[in-house]
């Protein structure tokens, strides 16, 4: 998991209208849960600071229960921009992790939120899987964001077309890290898939398309001498595991 490390410069304008577009749910003055969550309790922690200053220690169990069990769908609009801005990078709660939130918003009724909802929450998904791909594997994870993109039915190829336009090497090396670990998922068993089996076919076999790709190959084969001499193993490595999908790869 990841440290919690503040909103980085280049999405503050796309969190800032988060909020915005969120600015008309009030703050819940009770919430609907059973005795068991102790809705008191967990409405204290929640007013306990302003909005934008409540932790993920404070405002994780909350999300986690949020809809299901704990308040409704106009309480989770509240927080809702605050989730997502602890999300960029404090992964350590389940309910602040992206698809963990792309399925609480399923759960809300997603499609039927306003334009200008879903382009706020979109843009921030779009803008933390941008700022994700140019962090190094070691110190952070961007897929989730990628699948919270996909269980949200946001703009998937936009997603992949910016991997392939970055031109930073550790998006080289997260391209190498995804071959590593879900590719091989993708094309196995749906039991096997973990949050993507929830993104849909469509999702997965865009996936399943993009991945072995010319475009992607040719990015993996030519990261030599444009990644650090520590992280070549991982494109050697994502290249082995490439080839041992080229049976399944789409006709």
């Amino acid at each position: 998991m990841f440290d919690e490390i503040g909103t980085p410069p280049e999405l503050q304008d796309v969190i800032d209208d988060c909020y915005e577009a969120f600015a008309s749910y009030r703050p819940p003055r009770w919430l609907d849960a059973p005795p068991y969550r102790d809705p008191a309790a967990i409405l204290a922690t929640l007013s306990s600071a302003p909005l934008r200053q409540l932790t993920s220690d404070q405002l994780g169990p909350y999300a986690s229960w949020a809809m299901t069990t704990v308040g409704g769908e106009d309480d989770y609009k509240h927080f809702l921009p605050r989730i997502l801005e602890l999300a960029i990078g404090d992964q350590s709660h389940p309910g602040i992790d992206p698809p963990a939130i792309a399925g609480k918003l399923r759960y809300g009724g997603w499609p039927t939120w306003s334009v200008e909802e879903r382009a706020a929450v979109q843009a921030v998904f779009a803008g933390a899987w941008r700022y994700a791909l140019k962090q190094h594997p070691d110190d952070y994870d961007p897929e989730r964001w990628l699948n919270g993109i996909a269980l949200i039915d946001s703009d998937l190829d936009a997603a992949l077309a910016a991997w392939l336009s970055s031109p930073s090497p550790n998006a080289t090396l997260q391209l190498a890290e995804f071959f590593r670990g879900t590719a091989e998922r993708l094309f196995s068993d749906r039991a096997n898939r973990d949050f993507w089996q929830g993104a849909g076919d469509e999702a997965i076999e865009t996936m399943r398309r993009w991945l072995p790709s010319e475009p992607v190959v040719d990015r993996l084969l030519s990261a030599g001498g444009t990644v650090g001499s520590g992280d070549e193993w991982r494109i050697d490595q994502a290249l082995l595991a490439l080839n041992a999908l080229s049976p399944a790869r789409p006709r």
